[in-house]
């Protein structure tokens, strides 16, 4: 997995035009998304999911839910992505079967990254990179961390946080795997902008 990650957070898109943001940027290269709802899912939310579930999968991108496993293996979408506070890994495993994508949040600890690895997590993600309002505590990433994250890990690792058109080419130098994006990419013409700066400097992928 490589490339820039949206996470359609709910807070941050309107659900209503959920296909179209999605198809906006995939008009712009990005290929992997993340449907992030912290409140219930309503019948009308998961009408959404499954819309956007046919749309990545004509388009051959990967759609991937936060946090409700369940519902994840429910739909068949790609995979999901799992916080400190969520099921783990080895649950969610069970329950989605091995050609499924488990992707762990590691915050700043480079020792969850390494359980997550061993217990076949496909990416890792480490953040919050910037101050951001996605999240209502974030904790802050020493990039120290993520160095060492790239010398020890062989799984594909992603930053996130706080990441904008005013920063994301501070974050492309790092040179991680995934960016992963929510609110930066909500704002007007900041797909265009980010997609642009990204694959003017990964001119190969």
């Amino acid at each position: 997995m490589k490339g820039l990650y949206a996470i359609l957070d709910e807070n941050n898109f309107n659900f209503e035009n959920l296909n179209s943001n999605i198809e906006n940027m995939i008009k712009h290269n990005i290929k992997i998304f993340q449907i992030r709802i912290k409140s219930s899912y309503t019948e009308k939310k998961i009408k959404i999911i499954k819309s956007a579930k046919l749309l990545c999968k004509e388009k051959k991108c990967i759609l991937l839910l936060n946090d409700n496993v369940k519902l994840a293996r429910e739909l068949d979408l790609d995979g999901i992505h799992i916080g400190k506070e969520d099921m783990n890994i080895l649950d969610a495993k069970k329950i989605l079967g091995n050609d499924k994508i488990v992707g762990i949040s590691c915050y700043n600890d480079l020792e969850s990254a390494l359980y997550a690895e061993e217990h076949g997590a496909n990416y890792v993600s480490f953040g919050s990179l910037y101050k951001t309002t996605t999240k209502k505590s974030p904790l802050n990433l020493n990039v120290e961390t993520f160095k060492k994250a790239k010398n020890i890990l062989n799984v594909p690792i992603c930053l996130i946080g706080g990441i904008n058109t005013s920063n994301v080419q501070d974050v492309i130098k790092l040179n991680c795997d995934l960016i992963a994006i929510s609110k930066g990419l909500s704002l007007k013409n900041s797909v265009e902008i980010i997609s642009k700066i990204y694959y003017e400097k990964n001119k190969t992928i």
